[in-house]
């Protein structure tokens, strides 16, 4: 059987802080009680119990758990709970990232590469010719070198479009 509470009222109406405890049959319960004193009590709304349909906030958190996520490594209770682990760990959901963002940081990283590669080709076709300290000057100028441009060449940019 519920527990009730109903919250005593005085004479014109004004509510009290006493509570009383009314224990009944859900279709006994009473609309109105009548404490000890005379005065009234009318029923104080409850809040539902929490159970796995309600709340929706970590009911299942200690519980058996019944999916392994690859992401984490572990079981989590649901995809929601293992969304909500990784927005936590700072990862960013593929449908937020944008249209063609996969392809476009690929070519991106694609011609990053591209430009080591030809350095590297150059500073190899020097060494044909060269000594090792007269090919790195000729392939990495003190231009380059002062411009930024070897930075960005050797920078290993992970940021999209």
């Amino acid at each position: 059987m519920p527990l009730y509470e109903y919250r005593i009222h005085n004479a014109d109406g004004t509510a009290t802080n006493q509570i009383i405890e009314h224990l009944c049959k859900m279709s006994e319960k009473p609309a109105r009680l009548v404490a000890e004193d005379g005065r009234y009590a009318l029923p104080i709304v409850s809040v539902i119990a929490k159970t796995p349909g309600a709340w929706h906030g970590n009911w299942s958190e200690g519980m058996s758990h019944t999916m392994f996520s690859k992401a984490l490594g572990r079981n989590v209770a649901n995809v929601w709970e293992e969304a909500k682990e990784m927005n936590k760990r700072g990862f960013v959901n593929e449908t937020d990232l944008g249209k063609d963002f996969v392809a476009n940081t690929q070519e991106k990283l694609s011609n990053h590469w591209s430009a080591q590669d030809d350095l590297s080709r150059q500073y190899q076709e020097n060494l044909k010719t060269m000594s090792k300290e007269d090919a790195i000057v000729n392939t990495f100028t003190a231009e380059k070198c002062l411009s930024g441009e070897l930075d960005n060449t050797y920078s290993q940019p992970l940021v999209g479009v």
